[in-house]
């Protein structure tokens, strides 16, 4: 049985200075987090109710209207920005028949839990309110994350359904984590999968209360069967390697229980962050999305 280190309790200052390490090591091994200026989404500035929120906009050029997928990026909450997925959305814009709003939301452990959330469900709040500027159905909003923009669009369906605003109409889960309350050390750790030490820094960023994670608006598999009825079809992709698998099953088995409509695929040789490359899984993956979308909100 592998040994599990005492979880120690960092407090705001010694997790800022812990994630500044891992902005440098990752500005320095990865693209993300970089504001590029090649990329393909058209950068605006929208005024909601949570202040001006920026987000990268792809096909709002197309004077049709047509659905609206908001795309949220990973990064554990900590790192990232709309850039890391932009070489991929066009693809999904055009071959989906979408616009999209992929949102810069607050990172931690400079903002906390609920701002994230708070942020991107103003976005779609305010796309829907100005549906006719945008060009888009407002009756036809989904919604899609990739890691911890996965947690972000689950959160965001759990708390539309207790406002019964947004009417999200399906949802694209891609190796989500969903359980930020279990320690690390405790979740399968197939080789290859994510550190768990990092991992724990990566959850007390987003809410250093580790009573507080069971909220299920920060881990999901602890919501009730009344809060998952109403959710909308559901896409969620996991891989082998990852340590987050077992959760995201968990959660599909959940929504399955109480009869959402589920399609679920495991690449079962890929490891956490696979569909951000152009592999043949990766590709496999986006090709699930853009299926997904055209399904239902075609």
């Amino acid at each position: 049985m592998r040994s599990v280190p005492k979880e120690k309790v960092f407090t705001r200052e010694q997790l800022q200075r812990k994630v500044k390490l891992f902005q440098w090591l990752a500005a320095r091994s990865t693209r993300a987090g970089w504001h590029r200026k090649d990329r393909a989404g058209k950068e605006l500035f929208l005024e909601t109710e949570e202040g001006k929120l920026r987000v990268l906009a792809y096909n709002l050029e197309k004077t049709e209207q047509l659905p609206l997928l908001i795309n949220l990026h990973g990064g554990g909450f900590i790192l990232g920005s709309p850039e890391m997925d932009d070489p991929y959305l066009m693809n999904v814009a055009d071959n989906a028949n979408v616009k999209i709003l992929s949102i810069d939301y607050s990172l931690s452990p400079g903002e906390v839990f609920p701002k994230a959330l708070n942020e991107c469900y103003a976005v779609v709040k305010y796309a829907k309110e100005h549906a006719k500027e945008f060009g888009i159905d407002p009756e036809k909003i989904a919604v899609g994350g990739h890691s911890a923009g996965g947690n972000l669009s689950v959160a965001l369906c759990l708390k539309d359904g207790e406002t019964k605003e947004l009417g999200i109409k399906c949802l694209l889960l891609d190796y989500p984590p969903l359980d930020l309350h279990t320690d690390p050390y405790l979740k399968p750790r197939p080789k290859g999968a994510l550190s768990p030490k990092m991992s724990r820094i990566f959850d007390a960023c987003y809410c250093n209360s580790k009573e507080a994670r069971k909220n299920p608006l920060i881990s999901p598999v602890f919501s009730a069967a009344d809060q998952l009825k109403a959710f909308p079809p559901t896409l969620i992709l996991t891989a082998g390697y990852d340590s987050l698998r077992k959760e995201a099953e968990d959660f599909r088995d959940k929504l399955t229980q109480v009869g959402v409509d589920i399609t679920y695929q495991c690449f079962t040789n890929s490891r956490h962050g696979f569909t951000l490359s152009d592999k043949a899984d990766a590709v496999e993956g986006w090709q699930m999305m853009i299926d997904h979308l055209n399904r239902y909100l075609g």
